[in-house]
C-alpha cells in the first residue's frame, strides 16, 4: 500500500511539473494542419531559434488583432518576413452562412497555408471553431449567434505566400415555394399595413393556388390552425438553430403538430385564407427568433449571387514598406467610415503594404499599428523625398 502511494505521489508530481510547462496544446493534441505543423517544429527544436520565435508570436498576436471587414468581401495579403500570419473579424449577417475561399498566387503554390476561424468569446479570448482541411479549398459556416468571428491565415516558416481571401455569403434556408423564387417576391418586410397601423412583419410570395409550400430546413412542425391575418397556417421549428418560421394564407395543411419534416417536404398549398381573402393567391413567409420577435426573412432565402470589387490585376507595393504622398486617413475597418477613423497619417509616412482591396490598403506602420486606408499615391523609399509645405 506504501508503495502504492509512493506512486501515486509520483505521477501526481510528474503531472503537476508537466502541466505547469508552458508548451502549447498543439505540441501534444494536435488537430489542425497548422497544429500538426507545429508539433514538427517542436520535434526539431526548431522552436529555440529566432526565427521560429517570431514565427510563432505573429500568430498568436494577430488572434487579437481587430481590423474588421464587412462581406462580402475580398482582400490579398503578404505572409512571409516578420509576418507570416493575418487575421481579420467580421460577423455572418443573420440568415446568411459564410464560405470562405483563399486562393494563392500561383508563384507561391508550394508555400504551405493555414486557415483556422475562431469565435471571439465576452472574456475577448479567441476559441477556435473550424479549419481548413488539407486538401480542401473552401471553408463554410452558418453562425445564428451574431458572434464575432476572427480568420487567421498563416504560412510556414521562413516560407513567403501571396493569398487573396474571398468572402461571401450564401442564405440558410432553401426557397419556400416549389419550383418558385425571388422573382415572385410581391411585397416585403417593413411595408405599411392597414393604413399605417403596422408594419408587415415577413415577406409575400406569388404562386397560383395549390402552389406546395415546401419546409425550408429539417425540424419539426410545432403549431398548425387558423387566425384572423394570416388564414390557415403553418409554423415550422427549424432544427440546429433558434427559428421559428411561418407559413400563413395557406389553401390547406398537409402536417400535422409533433411531425418531423426534412427540407423540401410539403406542408401546405398556397391559397389567400385570412385577411388575403380579396387578394390573389400568395405566400405570407415569415421568421421568429425564439424569444426576440420578427425577423426580415429575405436574407435567409435570397440566393441572388454577391457583388464583389474585382482586386487590382497587379500587386505593385504588396509586401513592401512605401511613402504615401500625401496625408490620409486611416481606418479600423474597410468600409472607410468616419466612425472607425483612427487618424490622419501625415504625408511621407512610412508604412508597409500587408494587403490590397479594390478601393485600398491594409498597412502597418513601425508602432505595431494597423489599418485600412484608401487608394492613394505611394512611393518608394529610396525615392527622394520632397518637404513642401
Amino acid at each position: 500500500m506504501r508503495l502504492l502511494s509512493r506512486l501515486f505521489l509520483f505521477i501526481a508530481i510528474a503531472f503537476f511539473a508537466i502541466s505547469c510547462k508552458r508548451v502549447p496544446v498543439s505540441h501534444w493534441f494536435p488537430v489542425t494542419p497548422q497544429e500538426h505543423y507545429e508539433q514538427e517544429l517542436y520535434k526539431l527544436k526548431a522552436e529555440k531559434t529566432v526565427a521560429a520565435q517570431t514565427w510563432f508570436k505573429a500568430g498568436k498576436q494577430v488572434l487579437s488583432d481587430t481590423l474588421f471587414t464587412n462581406v462580402p468581401y475580398q482582400e490579398r495579403f503578404y505572409l512571409g518576413d516578420s509576418l507570416p500570419a493575418q487575421s481579420v473579424r467580421l460577423k455572418i449577417p443573420e440568415g446568411r452562412k459564410l464560405l470562405i475561399v483563399p486562393t494563392r498566387n500561383d508563384a507561391d503554390s508550394l508555400s504551405k497555408l493555414f486557415l483556422e476561424l475562431y469565435r471571439i468569446k465576452a472574456n475577448g479570448k479567441p476559441q477556435r471553431i473550424e479549419y481548413l482541411k488539407t486538401n480542401e479549398d473552401i471553408v463554410t459556416i452558418n453562425d445564428s449567434e451574431g458572434d464575432t468571428l476572427l480568420i487567421r491565415i498563416q504560412t510556414g516558416l521562413n516560407e513567403k505566400l501571396r493569398i487573396s481571401l474571398t468572402l461571401t455569403t450564401q442564405p440558410t434556408l432553401t426557397f419556400p415555394l416549389a419550383s418558385y423564387g425571388m422573382q415572385n417576391l410581391i411585397s416585403f418586410w417593413g411595408a405599411q399595413r392597414d393604413g399605417g397601423v403596422r408594419s408587415h412583419e415577413g415577406i409575400d410570395i406569388k404562386a397560383p393556388r395549390g402552389t406546395p409550400v415546401v419546409a425550408v430546413e429539417n425540424g419539426f412542425i410545432t403549431q398548425t390552425g387558423t387566425n384572423n391575418l394570416g388564414g390557415k397556417i403553418v409554423f415550422l421549428s427549424a432544427s440546429g438553430s433558434p427559428y421559428s418560421i411561418y407559413y400563413a394564407h395557406l389553401d390547406s395543411q398537409l402536417v400535422s403538430v409533433g411531425q418531423r419534416v426534412v427540407r423540401g417536404d410539403t406542408l401546405g398549398l398556397v391559397g389567400n385564407t385570412g385577411n388575403a381573402i380579396t387578394t390573389s393567391p400568395h405566400l405570407h413567409f415569415g421568421i421568429y427568433t425564439r424569444g426576440s420577435g420578427a425577423v426580415d426573412p429575405l436574407p435567409f432565402i435570397n440566393d441572388k449571387k454577391e457583388k464583389l470589387p474585382a482586386l487590382p490585376v497587379k500587386s505593385i507595393w504588396l509586401g513592401d514598406s512605401v511613402r504615401v504622398k500625401n496625408k490620409v486617413n486611416l481606418y479600423a475597418s474597410n468600409d472607410f467610415s468616419n466612425a472607425q477613423k483612427i487618424r490622419v497619417l501625415p504625408r511621407n509616412e512610412v508604412v508597409k503594404i500587408l494587403g490590397e482591396l479594390a478601393k485600398g490598403y491594409r498597412i502597418g506602420l513601425s508602432d505595431g499599428t494597423k489599418g485600412y486606408i484608401p487608394a492613394t499615391g505611394l512611393q518608394s523609399l529610396d525615392k527622394q523625398v520632397s518637404r513642401g509645405k
